[in-house]
């Protein structure tokens, strides 16, 4: 997950503690909540206006083009992508390594140096990570799209909305649509089916208005936003639950201080969404993540939005712990893969090129893109 170094005056992260979402396994699994990180020194976001959004005045159309090109067996390898950090962010000694060439999330120079390598790497498209209209996450996301038109890269938001402090559940919706309206008429925005794909995540965070339960806030946001499922909403969490009002579920961190290896147990969260298959006669989507390592053991201390938990490491093995995550999801027959992350480097997850490892993850993760999408 991320874990943000500082993202409005304070820090926005995001996390997924161990003890997680209710467990319908009769066997504790360590939980794959997400710890988010924004950047350390970044301009405060103008906060959500209290009426709705104009553009979330609109009620959501689906676009009836733009579809990505298949490539192999036509299945999807998108990516975790930070929008979020600051030039001061790479001397502040937060990070186990560094970009070869440090930067700001701004620049769009280096978006589109970002899109370059991880289409280079075989990654299909980003899900950036996003808290509210107009503040830098949004207008990042809106640089990524711009700058992927004319290349087969399309793109999404992990939604992250719900876990501000003054989010409220009128506000959730008007961001949703908001996201719809505004991008989601764009040749790059992520689709399967030709309907646009929505990434969420810390679900438990949703603010329950008058709702008795997380799942059934959400459900009451669905209702309000996409009545008819013209889109693909995709959750993060152990609990099955979900799927009663989601399409599909992905695990967002897969190794915990508490629960090492957790990743794999790929394979039982890929079961609860084949049993739902079967329950209910709908498709879900199973997401499985992979990642090339961890570490957020420089960022104790930081102030950030996540759910508190113990700060780790993962040997990258030179590239053998990614395999090892690789190799525990791709018997699960994942519907797509996550890659987590691009660029998350305050917990240590990254791929993106860095002094003390060079392009390797980048070439690693082309290798396994050829293999889960049956390119030779």
């Amino acid at each position: 997950m991320l874990r943000l170094t500082r993202y409005f005056v304070a820090a926005f992260m995001l996390s997924i503690s161990c003890v997680g979402t209710t467990q319908v396994s009769p066997t504790p699994i360590g939980t794959t909540q997400m710890s988010r990180t924004p950047p350390i020194t970044a301009t405060p976001p103008a906060p959500l206006p209290p009426t709705p959004l104009a553009a979330a005045a609109t009620p959501f159309k689906p676009s009836p083009t733009f579809t990505a090109i298949p490539k192999g067996n036509g299945k999807l390898f998108i990516a975790n992508y930070f929008p979020w950090y600051d030039i001061t962010l790479w001397s502040q000694k937060q990070t186990w390594d560094v970009p070869l060439v440090p930067y700001s999330s701004d620049d769009a120079a280096i978006i589109q140096r970002h899109i370059a390598l991880a289409q280079s790497a075989g990654l299909d498209g980003f899900t950036v990570h996003w808290f509210q209209a107009n503040d830098r996450t949004d207008k990042n996301f809106s640089q990524v799209l711009k700058h992927s038109i004319g290349n087969d890269f399309h793109s999404t938001v992990m939604f992250l909305n719900h876990i501000l402090p003054q989010a409220q559940r009128q506000t959730v919706a008007n961001s949703l649509r908001y996201i719809l309206t505004t991008y989601g008429a764009s040749p790059n925005f992520l689709r399967l089916n030709n309907k646009p794909i929505l990434f969420f995540s810390d679900m438990p965070r949703v603010p329950l208005g008058n709702a008795v339960n997380p799942i059934e806030a959400w459900r009451a946001i669905r209702n309000d936003v996409d009545p008819k499922n013209e889109s693909i909403w995709i959750a993060e969490g152990l609990d099955p639950a979900y799927l009663n009002v989601f399409d599909g579920l992905f695990i967002y961190k897969i190794d915990h201080a508490c629960c090492p290896e957790s990743y794999k147990k790929a394979s039982r969260f890929a079961g609860w969404v084949r049993d739902s298959e079967k329950q209910t006669g709908k498709k879900k989507l199973w997401v499985g993540t992979v990642q090339p390592g961890w570490d957020d053991t420089r960022t104790v201390g930081h102030d950030d939005l996540r759910i508190p938990s113990d700060p780790f490491a993962r040997d990258r093995k030179g590239g053998a712990y990614y395999l090892d995550t690789f190799n525990a999801v791709m018997p699960t027959n994942p519907d797509m893969l996550l890659l987590h992350s691009f660029n998350e480097w305050v917990e240590g997850s990254q791929i993106e090129p860095g002094k003390s490892y060079g392009d390797l993850y980048l070439r690693l993760t082309k290798k396994f893109s050829d293999q889960f999408k049956g390119i030779k």
